[in-house]
């Protein structure tokens, strides 16, 4: 468990990332819970928020890569605040990048904004949540493009920990069928117990 574990946790309860209630996930399963990084939005709390994944990052020795991804929408938010946090905590200048949801037709065009991929060997993507992975499949294969560019993590904030038919976990699934590893800041269950105990 990082050593920013508490204070990461203390800001999902304080912005109320965490909501608690009946919901439909992306994945078509129910939860009594859903986490919205979208309730991240005044700069001192973004400005934390870039502090803790830079943290797990820079602890991690996650930071030798050329570029940090941020996939849209949450995901772009965390990019830009983990690359200032890292400069500012840790001197480490990583530029970062982001994807469109819908292609640009005009002036400089495309599906991607910031550090030019094509010129990256190498890529941390950051996001906010892990469910059974849907969308980190999706960005894979958006970033599967650039031939020359390998992934060498996902950090995301939370892991749901979600389970399969056969009760295996989807962030292993995830891990085994792509190669590529996964990190959290923390879990569902860490957030829900830390609550109960608040």
């Amino acid at each position: 468990m990082p050593a920013n574990y508490k204070n990461f946790v203390d800001l999902i309860i304080k912005t109320k990332v965490a909501k608690f209630g009946k919901f439909i996930l992306k994945s078509g399963k129910v939860s009594d819970v859903f986490f919205d990084f979208g309730q991240i939005y005044y700069g001192s709390d973004l400005f934390q928020l870039g502090k803790y994944y830079a943290e797990f990052i820079f602890n991690n020795s996650l930071y030798d890569v050329d570029v940090l991804f941020g996939p849209a929408y949450k995901g772009i938010n965390i990019a830009i605040a983990t690359s200032i946090a890292l400069f500012d905590e840790y001197g480490v200048s990583i530029p970062f990048a982001y994807n469109r949801k819908t292609p640009k037709r005009h002036a400089e065009g495309g599906n991607f904004v910031g550090y030019p991929l094509s010129l990256a060997k190498s890529v941390l993507i950051v996001d906010d949540v892990f469910t059974d992975g849907g969308t980190k499949y999706e960005i894979i294969n958006l970033l599967s493009q650039f031939k020359q560019l390998k992934i060498k993590g996902i950090v995301v904030g939370i892991d749901r920990q979600e389970v399969d038919k056969n009760g295996e976990l989807y962030s292993e699934i995830f891990m085994k069928s792509t190669k590529i590893k996964l990190y959290s800041i923390t879990t569902k269950e860490e957030v829900l117990s830390y609550d109960k105990q608040g």
